[in-house]
């Protein structure tokens, strides 16, 4: 007499042992198993391959190698390494399931393990004692710039702009705030002013019709305008001279906002 299958689905899911794409592989047959209310020869025998893999599979795994998972997964979690928090769980969860870890999943331990080493955390400490102010105002203006511009750097930009006294760890914060886009952002933003308040000015051939804040500059072109403000927002584009000012164009009630770059001299 043929097995119900869905006893068996639900007896694999609930073993805490299935994890990872393992996890999501057994979810995609019980998702198509509830849609068509049958399973191909083929997916009936991977069902019960893993079924029988899990009553043969260890009770515990090799103390050494739990002692070692352990203790990696409270220095992860102590560093705040989310993704080591998720990956050392899954390679206990799969041993725990009769497998054996690949080499590159061996390889990628070592990895994080050599993150979380004692000599790593002390160079973290040492990097968080000489994070200085300027650093941190670094830090903000890429941050500013990736939120205005997602989806890149999302939390570690939020974290940077809501917490005064966050430190990021010296990959994420060279990954985040010294690459070629936010180089530019920064220099752009840390430059010295081209034009200052009462200035003429004209939109040069290069601006575009209409400005990353909304508005349209197309019927500003070939009037001229007075400088309200430099620095009147966070710099939104990654290129040269892309500092913001506040523009009142002559015969327009509103001023608006525009890029260095855009910006000419006018004659009086």
């Amino acid at each position: 007499m043929a097995r119900r299958i869905q006893p068996i689905i639900d007896s694999i899911l609930a073993d805490a042992r299935i994890v990872g794409r393992e996890r999501t592989f057994v979810e995609s047959i019980a998702d198509f198993y509830k849609r068509n209310k049958r399973l191909s020869a083929g997916r009936r025998r991977c069902l019960l391959d893993i079924e029988e893999r899990l009553k043969a599979a260890p009770i515990s795994i090799d103390p050494t190698m739990k002692s070692r998972l352990d203790g990696l997964l409270s220095r992860a979690t102590k560093a705040g390494d989310k993704w080591a928090m998720d990956f050392i769980p899954s390679l206990e969860g799969q041993l725990l399931a009769g497998r054996d870890l690949s080499p590159r999943q061996k390889e990628i331990l070592a990895k994080v393990e050599a993150r979380h080493s004692d000599e790593a955390q002390a160079a973290r400490d040492n990097w968080a004692s000489t994070f200085t102010s300027e650093m941190r105002e670094k830090m903000c203006i890429a941050a500013r710039y990736y939120l205005a511009n997602p989806p890149y750097f999302r939390e570690l930009a939020k974290k940077a702009l809501e917490d005064d006294a966050f430190v990021p760890s010296e990959r994420a914060y060279k990954k985040m705030v010294e690459n070629k886009f936010a180089t530019k952002v920064i220099e752009s933003t840390l430059a010295e002013a081209k034009w200052k308040a009462g200035d003429l000015v004209m939109l040069n051939a290069a601006a575009p019709y209409s400005s990353p804040w909304g508005a349209s500059l197309f019927t500003m072109r070939g009037s001229k305008g007075t400088v309200v403000a430099a620095d009147a927002a966070p710099v939104r584009s990654a290129a040269r001279k892309s500092k913001v000012y506040r523009v009142l164009f002559f015969g327009h009630l509103t001023p608006v906002l525009v890029e260095e770059r855009w910006l000419k001299k006018a004659r009086k």
